[in-house]
């Protein structure tokens, strides 16, 4: 019997003895296959950040093992990521690390960063920071991320070494360098890739990448393709990775702007694929549990060699297609790269190149979610704005630059929703008493001689002048008005601004010969009223639960009241 206190810190534990034989061998084979997935997308991943090849076969062992314990989730399935893994790579550029070693050391200490960065944000619970991306503002991004993956990958399918960054000047390069495009590696390269995406519509449940990954190797050796001008992935060393704590030289400053980048989007990618296939079984999540599984993940890549990861959609499909339950699924699938890493890493030397880039090129292709900017074309033009400024932000800016873009893309919309928020004029039905926004009801009308007006948030500093211009406009507006009422049920805060503002709006009123009562307000909305001597001025007898209270009660008070 394991204590409940070992389970709530390690949660794997309360999983995996659950297990029963028949759930045990299900999971067995899950993990299998989870594993035929994870190794080509292991290498690629890690040629893409300019890594050693193995370091994504490191990242996908000890790390996943580390999460399937340590996180809440018990299906999910920890890995490199697209997102993430292009955000790694500008980093590690920008820092100015350029050999393959050099880069190893600086992608561990950002993971050990990233890790250190997750548990304290999940003692000081900062779930919500996963939040601050909302889907349009990721689903651009990552369009963004898809555009700058597949174009980084022309190297790989093209043969021709490209020198410039961004979007355009690598097209243009290449036409310049058309003459010396390897058409071997290009067909192999286009090959694969329509292969991949072809099987992704017709044979979903099947791992291509593997099959690829396995004919092209057999194919390489038999052939010779490097003397063909083919490129090969060259030496894998082999066995796992030992401890190593990362030693680098970098200023402090970049490395934690890097370090806070790379948290954000991989927290913020991860939450999101734990939240979707925990929907599909009917699951929450809970952010700041899965910030300590995360946490717990790469702190291990980054002391074993390995890179930042994050929840893989890919291996965690994978998970669910075959019937895997328990974090078992997740350890069987450490343990055959493990095995693959100590006696089968030799094939791996003749691996072309261009299948690697053929793999990420496709898996840019998934990053794009066009149903997504068909919805938002439907549904809100102002997020389909921001998710298109977060993708221009990427391709134009970088990827770094990217995500300051998006961040700051969401907080603006944050802060121009609350800062300009709706209102609604109330009123009720003919012989009814319910109260109903006017706008909504065709058949309401306002009560006459009063005005009820909802403020759809708070009042605080940076909207009370919005809220004290709209509540005068609407009074100017209304003849013979006698009262005012404030709906303040979704009020749950006041500061000094709101307090000055409803005695200006006070003052405004009683000029006019109407009085301002106010209905409904949360504890502290209404602790601060009392608190600041407010109610003392308008009167005790003008503060009410309800609007329907407050309409009940005024009208049935003579006008001389009043």
């Amino acid at each position: 019997m394991i204590p409940s206190s070992v389970s709530r810190f390690i949660p794997g534990l309360h999983f995996l003895r659950e297990l029963t034989p028949a759930t045990a061998l299900r999971d067995v084979l899950s993990g299998l296959s989870v594993a035929a997935v994870a190794i080509p997308i292991g290498l690629a991943y890690a040629a893409l950040m300019g890594l050693p090849l193995a370091s994504g076969l490191y990242a996908s062992v000890l790390p996943v093992v580390a999460y399937a314990l340590f996180g809440p989730s018990p299906r999910l399935i920890v890995g490199p990521d697209a997102a993430t893994c292009t955000l790694i790579a500008a980093a590690l550029t920008a820092l100015g690390l350029g050999t393959p070693s050099l880069r190893a050391e600086g992608a561990a200490a950002l993971a050990i960063a990233g890790g250190l960065a997750c548990f304290v944000a999940s003692y000081l619970r900062l779930g919500f920071v996963a939040n601050f991306l909302s889907r349009p503002i990721l689903t651009g991004y990552l369009t963004g991320v898809a555009v700058t993956l597949f174009v980084s990958q022309l190297p790989k399918l093209t043969g021709v070494e490209i020198r410039t960054f961004g979007i355009i000047f690598p097209l243009l390069e290449l036409a310049q360098k058309f003459s010396r495009i390897n058409f071997s590696t290009l067909a192999l390269g286009l090959i694969v890739l329509i292969g991949l995406r072809l099987a992704k519509h017709w044979i979903p449940g099947i791992p291509v990448a593997v099959v690829a990954v396995i004919a092209s190797i057999f194919l390489s050796w038999s052939l010779d393709f490097q003397s063909h001008g083919i490129a090969v992935v060259g030496s894998v060393p082999q066995g796992m990775a030992g401890f190593h704590f990362p030693s680098f030289d970098l200023p402090f400053d970049a490395f934690a702007m890097s370090a806070l980048g790379i948290f954000i989007i991989s927290f913020s990618s991860g939450i999101v694929t734990a939240r979707s296939f925990a929907a599909k079984t009917g699951h929450s999540i809970d952010a700041n549990r899965e910030l300590r599984g995360f946490g717990a993940s790469h702190l291990v890549a980054g002391l074993f060699q390995g890179f930042t990861v994050t929840g893989a959609d890919s291996r965690t499909a994978v998970c669910f297609a075959t019937g895997g339950r328990t974090p078992l699924v997740a350890i069987v699938s450490a343990a055959t790269i493990a095995c693959v890493m100590l006696f089968l890493t030799e094939p791996l030397a003749v691996l072309p190149q261009a299948v690697l880039g053929a793999i990420l090129a496709s898996a840019s292709i998934d990053l794009v979610n066009i149903d997504q900017f068909r919805v938002l074309w439907r549904v809100s033009r102002t997020e389909l704005i921001l998710a298109l400024i977060a993708t221009a932000g990427v391709i134009w800016l970088g990827v770094l630059a990217g995500v300051v873009v998006a961040v700051i893309a969401t907080m603006g919309n944050l802060i121009r929703l609350a800062a300009s928020p709706r209102d609604a004029l109330l009123g009720s039905r003919p012989g009814e008493t319910d109260i109903v926004k006017l706008h909504h009801d065709p058949q309401a009308q306002p009560i006459p001689g009063c005005v009820i007006y909802l403020f759809e948030s708070s009042i605080v500093f940076f909207n009370a002048d919005v809220f004290l211009r709209r509540s005068v406009m609407v009074a100017h507006a209304t003849r013979d008005l006698r009262w005012f009422i404030l709906d303040a049920s979704v009020m749950t805060l006041a500061d000094a601004s709101t307090l000055e503002v409803l005695e200006q709006l006070h003052d405004e009123l009683t000029q006019r010969g109407a009085i301002l009562a106010i209905a409904g307000g949360h504890r502290d909305f209404r602790r601060a009223l009392v608190r600041s001597n407010y109610l003392n001025k308008i009167g005790h007898e003008f503060l009410f639960d309800t609007p329907e209270q407050a309409v009940r009660t005024l009208s049935q008070r003579p006008v001389a009241e009043l």
